[in-house]
């Protein structure tokens, strides 16, 4: 199914006054960039020119914050060695244009270049919050927890680009952090890694989710999907040293508040 794609009209109807805009809606989700590459595009791109124009002509913006990806230089990383852990310094690339994967990367390489630019030409400040896969309740199917979790429901413990390897951050975590880059005024106009410091292994992910759960049994392990990088993993020391930020939410807390979620149906409470 198609998306109904963003208006100009629509976000001139929004109300003026406005002194700080929190812009993280995207279409998202790794099934959505290979099923559904051009809305993921259009979806990811439009509202950022939109609101900035809009905020910015409208004037009285003190902060516009953007959320960007991991994905936005995970090509840098796979194709040119690129250090890990990985800080904003890091050129942003697009491997393959022809590979639907990159629509969700491209666009919102774009977003960061729209959000700067556009605080440039009508004199607003911005912060691009890159995000370093959150995960939690409520955040669809089309990612690799939720998604293993579905799995686990059939009893099917299939897992695709198991030898990858990730850092997830938990979504309380991530509002925290975000919320502290967009309130900080000495990350106005910076770009700052949102992520967890710690390095996982999918396989032993997938592991992980099985053990709190008392689940024994052998995993099905397949390759990535092509363009699929193979490590991820953020230096969140710009993020802590401007705002202080440190990370409360360790990852099998996380996991079992989201499995609660996915398996039980139950809508856990914030974690401290």
């Amino acid at each position: 199914m198609a998306a109904v794609l963003p208006r100009r009209e629509q976000v001139e109807a929004l109300p003026t006054g406005i002194d700080t805009v929190w812009h993280l809606a995207a279409l998202n989700g790794t099934q959505n960039f290979y099923e559904r590459p051009f809305d993921v595009v259009c979806c990811s791109t439009l509202p950022t020119i939109f609101l900035a124009e809009h905020y910015g002509r409208s004037g009285g913006l003190r902060r516009f914050l953007y959320a960007g990806t991991s994905e936005a230089y995970a090509a840098t990383v796979a194709r040119f060695g690129w250090p890990l852990p990985t800080d904003e310094s890091v050129p942003l690339c697009i491997d393959d244009p022809a590979n639907p994967r990159w629509s969700y990367a491209a666009s919102k390489l774009h977003g960061e270049i729209a959000t700067i630019q556009g605080g440039n030409a009508f004199g607003f400040e911005w912060s691009v919050a890159r995000f370093h896969n959150a995960y939690g309740p409520r955040m669809g199917d089309k990612h690799i927890i939720p998604d293993f979790y579905d799995r686990m429901k059939q009893g099917r413990y299939e897992l695709y680009g198991h030898a990858d390897t990730r850092s997830f951050l938990y979504i309380d975590d991530a509002v925290r952090a975000t919320i502290a880059v967009g309130e900080t005024p000495a990350c106005a106009n910076e770009i700052i890694h949102i992520g967890s410091d710690e390095e996982i292994v999918i396989s032993d992910l997938a592991r992980r989710m099985m053990a709190l759960r008392g689940v024994d049994a052998p995993l099905g392990l397949h390759p990535s999907p092509k363009g699929s990088v193979a490590r991820r993993l953020p230096d969140i020391s710009k993020l802590k040293a401007l705002t202080g930020y440190e990370r409360r939410v360790t990852l099998d807390r996380g996991l079992e508040a989201t499995a609660r979620f996915y398996l039980d149906g139950e809508l856990p409470a914030m974690l401290d």
